[in-house]
């Protein structure tokens, strides 16, 4: 088991927060693109606010994530 980080410790990166916390709530934004250098916390960042999401249904066994409400493209 891995030891959460709370999104709430994460500081000094306050443009990302906004970003994630947006795009979070407005899918209108489109998505994030998160670099920068390594050990910079990116990864931590986002897991940090993957735990304050709520689960979405998804496809079992589907690598993509699968909306189990679309139908299938084909």
């Amino acid at each position: 088991m891995s030891t959460r980080y709370p999104f709430t410790a994460v500081v000094g990166m306050d443009d990302l927060r906004l970003a994630l916390l947006l795009n979070a709530v407005s899918p209108a934004v489109g998505g994030v693109l998160v670099r920068g250098e390594k050990g910079t916390a990116k990864s931590t960042a986002v897991r940090a606010l993957a735990e304050l999401l709520p689960a979405v249904p998804v496809v079992a066994g589907c690598r993509f994530s699968c909306d189990p409400a679309a139908p299938d493209p084909g």
